[in-house]
């Protein structure tokens, strides 16, 4: 349902939701700006306690796709939260390979509610081939491997199904980044970011490893 909104990003008017797949498409490959009077809507599936993302970094999924909104400033969304944000007017580009609305005001974010994403439950090899499409979305990989030069979370580690293999990154600043990983097989559940050419998941917290 539409509402009027007043923004810095786009000018008043009113605002239409739109699905996070239409808010990604329009980047082309190129650095541009959302159309006036758009905002997105999704669940936070990031978690800013455990600091394994960007404080500024906010990633959201709905039924149709995932995005990272990139605020200009530390912001306070946490994970489950329902966040609507005004995108009108805002820069959509990639950093690193990472489709992002770039420096968007707190003030064009709101909670609306709350709610879960279950992950796509897949394997390695569908993950590298859907990439792309599938970049900031929640997933789940089971009877996988995590290997790696040391015996801690924190870097690049390599995460090996019989499907392929890829690559499970946390932040040195991450809460849980000098905790050792299992050796054995277990079921990782994590968000799809991509570093250049690099496929990673980044896991929310070792309770994302079972």
């Amino acid at each position: 349902f539409p509402v009027t909104i007043r923004s810095s990003g786009g000018g008043g008017g009113t605002a239409v939701l739109v699905p996070i797949s239409t808010a990604r498409g329009y980047f082309t490959g190129a650095t541009t700006t959302a159309p006036a009077n758009k905002k997105i809507k999704g669940i936070v599936i990031t978690d800013r306690t455990t600091a394994n993302t960007d404080p500024k970094n906010l990633a959201i999924q709905d039924s149709s796709a995932g995005i990272v909104v990139r605020f200009s400033a530390a912001h306070s969304f946490n994970l489950g939260d329902e966040v609507e944000v005004i995108i009108s007017g805002q820069e959509v580009t990639e950093y690193a390979g990472l489709l992002e609305i770039n420096n968007v005001p707190l003030s064009n974010a709101t909670v609306t509610g709350s709610g879960t994403i279950a992950p796509r439950i897949t394997d390695i090899g569908q993950i590298n081939a859907n990439f792309e499409l599938w970049e900031s979305t929640l997933v789940q990989v089971t009877n996988t491997t995590i290997t790696g030069t040391g015996t801690t979370y924190s870097g690049a580690r390599t995460i090996t199904d019989p499907t392929g293999t890829m690559t499970l990154y946390t932040r040195s600043a991450a809460t849980f980044s000098g905790l050792s990983f299992p050796t054995t097989p277990v079921t990782i559940t994590g968000v799809l970011v991509p570093f250049n050419a690099t496929k990673q998941i980044c896991i929310r917290s070792t309770a994302d490893v079972q």
